[in-house]
């Protein structure tokens, strides 16, 4: 009988190292590879923050760019916002547009403003000084929200 168990266990053991070996010479060739070599590409890549690239001129912008060479393209003929912009989103900053062109329709309030003047001139021919005080305010607010989206 345990002659048996020895020949039963010695048949399992060749099997389960076959096995073992193949799976684990797969396992470890497989994925420790492409993670040693990833982690030192990002530890290259150097990290900035919003300060750092607010603070730099356009060379020192280009230099830190090409830094990312497979990630930015086209560094030198970008300006200082593109460069900035590209710089943030690699580094996951988030972009936080700047104040830019109003979304108000200028066109219109101007054409508004033109025709209160008209209902200004009537007022004042009429002699109504309730009508024209109201005329005056509302060309006035009107002139204060072309100014303040300017």
């Amino acid at each position: 009988m345990a002659e048996e168990e020895k020949t039963e266990d010695t048949e399992k053991t060749p099997k389960e190292e076959a096995a073992g070996t193949t799976e684990a010479s797969g396992d470890t060739a497989g994925e420790p590879a492409p993670e040693e070599q990833a982690a030192p590409a990002e530890e290259e890549l150097p990290q900035f923050t919003v300060k750092e690239i607010d603070k730099m001129n356009v060379p020192k912008l280009k230099e830190a760019a090409l830094q990312f060479a497979g990630k930015i393209v086209g560094v030198h003929g970008m300006d200082k916002s593109e460069l900035i912009r590209s710089l943030k989103k690699i580094n996951g900053i988030p972009l936080v547009e700047a104040r830019g062109a109003s979304k108000i329709d200028r066109k219109a309030i101007k054409g508004k403003i033109k025709s209160l003047h008209k209902d200004r001139d009537l007022a004042i021919e009429a002699k109504d000084p309730v009508k024209l005080k109201r005329v005056r305010n509302r060309a006035k607010a009107l002139r204060r929200k072309l100014v303040r989206n300017a």
